[in-house]
């Protein structure tokens, strides 16, 4: 079987997505899948932030696989002009909607000139959800199969917002385009694929299955990380706070607890990524020099500072208006990887909530402060007590070996019909 990957982000470019696709790729290689990839020339990325860029990356790469890196047109001064021209925006909605749509034109232009007939399945990834008008150009003109996989709602997604009521319809008529057309459509969750499905007809839902994030075993053994490890127990955090994302309900508990003991004589607090000044104001002005904020590392780096690590953070965005929580971050599943215990500071349901109890972790509810602060106080008390932190715990099938097997069966799914067939059926 060969695919033609529809990914926008791939090493050397450090994004979440980037790392997801990489590893679902050399998972599916891993298997004897033949892959090209089609992504941004990495030059040509108008990245959010600075240091967004891995070449350590690069050497994680699986052989046999093409990348074809076509230059978007993001970075193009006229249209960043008229993108930050609000009147021009709003006439000229499309050229721009969804995000990253510049990078299409390109991409179909270089599409429409490549060879297709080689390949038995297009594949198109999100985010972004603009891969997807890609790979339905590639169904119009090919008639090959085609496999959506869906890492965020789309048209729905709950923390998303929209210019204009016009705009947020035109992305609901974009995946409304993509979920008839394609011929199975995939998402990271069960939570997620229920709440996308939900508003069309219930007969669609036979196209549709769950491959979650995966981690790769080797990778947390390849660098070396940045920090030294001392005597006291160490809770890290990796990745950056941004939108309604938040640490305060951890800081507000670490405040109450060091007005109490001082917290640093036992314990350190690591983040690694960017948080907002107002969070580090709170650090400062609370006493909390335990809790250390550094600069975003490569991606081998997180991995081994997950390994000396005692405790590993996940902070969630609360519900909102949501009655769970859809997402299953591709954080929480490297932590998994690491096979270290892991406090999940999110909503009580959900996704992630799911996925840390299946797992033998801890859940402490974010609407709940009182619960983080008694349960980071037993964890340092505990440490302080027995000199070690909690038991690590199993993959919770996460592991990239079995994701590939599951990837790989639903891509052939698209080759037998839309069915897929049984493990019994392929000899395994």
């Amino acid at each position: 079987m060969k695919v033609f990957a529809i990914l926008y982000c791939y090493p050397p470019i450090l994004v979440p997505a980037s790392l997801c696709y990489l590893k679902h790729v050399a998972g599916l290689r891993e298997r004897g899948v033949e892959v090209d990839v089609l992504s941004i020339e990495p030059s040509s990325f108008e990245a959010p932030n600075a240091g967004l860029h891995d070449g350590s990356l690069e050497k994680l790469m699986p052989s046999g696989v093409t990348n074809y890196r076509v230059k978007s047109l993001e970075t193009n001064f006229f249209l960043k002009s008229l993108k930050r021209f609000g009147p021009g925006y709003d006439f000229f909605y499309k050229t721009f909607e969804p995000k990253k749509k510049e990078w299409v034109s390109p991409a179909v232009k270089f599409i429409d000139r490549h060879d297709m007939r080689g390949y038995d399945v297009i594949l198109s990834c999100s985010q972004p959800h603009v891969n997807h008008l890609i790979g339905l150009h590639l169904k119009e003109k090919t008639s090959k199969p085609w496999v959506a996989y869906l890492s965020d709602p789309w048209s729905d997604n709950p923390y998303a917002s929209y210019r204009s009521e016009k705009i947020r319809r035109y992305h609901k008529e974009l995946e409304s385009k993509v979920i008839e057309k394609a011929d199975r459509v995939l998402f990271t969750s069960e939570e997620m694929m229920k709440f996308v499905m939900r508003k069309y007809p219930s007969g669609m839902a036979s196209k549709c299955a769950v491959v979650p994030h995966c981690f790769v075993r080797e990778w947390y053994g390849a660098a070396a990380p940045v920090t030294q490890r001392g005597s006291k127990i160490r809770f890290l955090h990796t990745g950056h706070f941004y939108g309604i994302r938040t640490p305060m309900p951890l800081f507000r508990a670490l405040a109450r607890l060091n007005g109490e003991t001082p917290v640093g004589d036992a314990a350190e607090f690591l983040f690694f990524g960017k948080m907002a000044d107002e969070y580090q104001g709170f650090i400062r002005a609370n006493g909390l020099d335990f809790v250390k904020v550094m600069d975003t590392i490569p991606y081998l780096k997180s991995l081994a500072e997950m390994r000396q690590a005692d405790y590993l953070l996940l902070i969630d965005a609360p519900l909102g208006d949501a009655s769970e929580s859809i997402f299953l971050p591709s954080k929480l599943v490297d932590y998994i990887g690491s096979s270290k215990p892991i406090i999940g500071i999110t909503p009580s349901s959900g996704a992630s909530a799911r996925v840390l109890r299946e797992t033998g972790n801890k859940v402490c509810p974010i609407e709940d402060e009182e619960k983080i602060y008694s349960f980071v106080k037993q964890s340092i008390e505990d440490f302080r007590r027995s000199g070690q932190a909690a038991p690590s715990y199993g993959d919770g099938g996460f592991d990239s070996a079995a994701v590939a097997l599951k990837f790989e069966k639903e891509l052939k799914s698209v080759m037998t019909g839309g069915r897929a067939p049984s493990l019994s059926a392929r000899g395994l």
